[in-house]
């Protein structure tokens, strides 16, 4: 029998407390499914339309560069052009700048920094006397140069170049292991050897150069040209960029420049049919973090079940055992540059290329590729997730005395997503546990968790403490001036010197910098940070900080190529 439930009367109609509850269940249920669909949806940082996700610019090419190209030629292709640009280097390079980790500060030791610099910043002028007849020098903080070439409207924003004078030390050991001394800076017509050459003496050179040509060409500008050098980005920028940085906030204000181009570890690299010109858009933070353990001593004939030494082992085994999980979002530059892999090249299979798109909305998708890119190899595996690397032990004095006190730092570089506090939380949760396992006290910063025992004591205490930058905005008129000179300068002007990357397009993309820079002083400055450097090598083959250390110099000609370009091309972008 079929009941009509629109016929029942009302007192076989089901209670008002049951058809309360159906409506309760029915809207919990529709609550539960918007709130997966908003779970299952990547909150869009750059509100960029997914048709955007890789917007490859149009090139950008000067009006003067249609009637003349003659100075570009020049620049690129003529053989006397290129040995006295390689002589400039050479003399960069041999006047040594090294600056160690134990540098005093300028005030403790004058003359550790007047031998380095005083006599670099005179080569400077000898080499360049133009650049420093037509603009104005100045020095922060002793030893940081601020070059300003004045632009005719000063309406307009002036554009900040950077690069650090100074180059790290030579290890005495690995001296045998260099084809040429390391400051001899040595050209064989091809490649230049030596301390700076990669890093970064080349670029500051480079602009220098670029200054002159300009100069030399009629060039004038309608935007104030600033070039930023500090000497100190190796051992941290505190005393350098960080200078250089207040000085300018006080000429120009919070968001004062129209943009900052800096040091980039990553110029082209190939994937399947194109190559991307990796841009950093954004930088990881940076943590480290001083674990020290406590002890008795004693006789090592009578030890306990566990040394300083082994609980502290036991810390390291804890973290390496769980290393940060990857996320792959949007706010992190390598988003878009897999966009652009999934959009442009043929490296990539199907699947994969279906998950990287499917990803601007999909969590599931999110998290497929972010363990496809963690387990692709180191170099990729970082760029997704926080890193952590125990770089220093110290314990123990002699082989029969129980360690009364060993410490170790970490090193961490933050993924975008994170921040100190999370990595901190995540630490503080492995190391309480070893001092809960033990019976040891604890103090975090200062702060007393656990109360020291008679078994001892760990103490944790951070420097650094770095938070990830701004993520640079993308596919604007500040991205299409950068990008679109980039790839007319690639693909046109000085393809005949990039034989290995003939017939690939250029695609130039957002990228994460694999390692911190001068621009964390800067973010006060602007909006836009560009972490790029033009050239063939990447860093790591360059052998940067190592061994070896060179440049082909076509690298180094491309490089002023592209800022003959760029300089122009920006006084007409507001």
């Amino acid at each position: 029998m079929v009941q009509d439930y629109e016929s029942l009367d009302d007192t076989k109609r089901l209670p008002r407390s049951y058809t309360r509850i159906w409506w309760k269940v029915i809207g919990l249920i529709l609550i539960l499914a918007i709130g997966f669909h908003v779970w299952n949806t990547t909150d869009s940082i750059n509100q960029v339309e997914a048709k955007n996700h890789c917007a490859v610019p149009e090139y950008v090419i000067l009006d003067s560069y249609r009637k003349d190209n003659s100075t570009l030629v020049k620049i690129v292709y003529d053989e006397a052009f290129r040995n006295a640009s390689a002589a400039k280097l050479t003399g960069a390079v041999q006047v040594r700048t090294d600056v160690g980790d134990d540098a005093p500060t300028v005030d403790e030791d004058p003359e550790y920094w007047e031998k380095r610099f005083g006599k670099f910043h005179t080569f400077l002028e000898k080499t360049f006397p133009g650049v420093w007849n037509f603009c104005k020098i100045e020095k922060v903080n002793h030893y940081s140069l601020v070059i300003t070439w004045e632009g005719s409207e000063s309406s307009l924003k002036p554009v900040m170049l950077t690069a650090h004078q100074d180059v790290v030390p030579i290890q005495e050991a690995s001296l045998d292991q260099w084809e040429y001394p390391p400051f001899e800076g040595f050209y064989n017509g091809a490649q230049l050897w030596g301390r700076g050459s990669a890093d970064c003496k080349n670029l500051l050179i480079a602009l220098l150069e670029t200054a002159e040509e300009l100069y030399n060409s009629g060039f004038r500008p309608r935007r104030s040209i600033i070039y930023a050098f500090g000497f100190d980005e190796e051992i941290g920028g505190l005393r350098g960029a960080n200078h250089i940085s207040e000085f300018l906030l006080q000429r120009y204000g919070e968001n004062g420049l129209y943009a900052v181009v800096d040091e980039g570890g990553q110029s082209l690299v190939k994937h399947g049919n194109v190559a991307l010109a990796l841009i950093g858009t954004g930088e990881k933070g940076m943590l480290n973090v001083k674990v020290e353990v406590d002890t008795p001593g004693g006789h090592s004939s009578v030890p306990p079940d566990h040394t300083s030494i082994g609980i502290i082992s036991e810390l390291v085994t804890r973290l390496e055992k769980n290393p940060f999980a990857p996320v792959f979002s949007d706010r992190n530059p390598t988003f878009y540059e897999y966009q652009c892999i999934a959009e442009h090249s043929d490296a990539v299979s199907p699947e994969i290329r279906r998950l990287i798109k499917e990803s601007q909305t999909s969590k599931a998708a999110s998290k497929k590729v972010a363990d496809y890119i963690y387990n692709s190899d180191l170099g990729s595996r970082y760029l997704v997730t926080t890193s952590q690397a125990v770089d220093i032990v110290h314990g123990g004095v002699k082989s029969n005395a129980l360690p009364e006190h060993v410490e170790l730092v970490i090193n961490h570089r933050i993924a975008v997503e994170s921040s100190v506090n999370e990595v901190m939380k995540r630490n503080t949760y492995y190391i309480q546990a070893v001092a809960e396992n033990f019976d040891l006290g604890l103090q975090i910063g200062g702060k007393t968790i656990l109360a020291p025992t008679a078994k001892g004591h760990i103490t944790v205490s951070t420097s650094w403490n770095l938070e990830p930058s701004p993520f640079t905005p993308i596919y604007d008129g500040h991205w299409e001036a950068f990008a679109g000179t980039l790839r007319h300068v690639y693909e046109v002007v000085c393809r005949g010197t990039l034989k290995e990357f003939e017939g690939l397009r250029i695609i130039a993309t957002p990228g994460m910098a694999a390692g911190n820079t001068d621009t964390q002083y800067y973010w006060g400055l602007t909006k836009h940070i560009y972490r790029y450097r033009p050239g063939l090598v990447p860093l790591v083959q360059a052998h940067a900080h190592g061994a070896n250390e060179n440049i082909p110099f076509d690298s180094h000609l491309q490089i002023i190529a592209f800022y003959f370009e760029y300089l122009q091309i920006v006084g007409d972008v507001q």
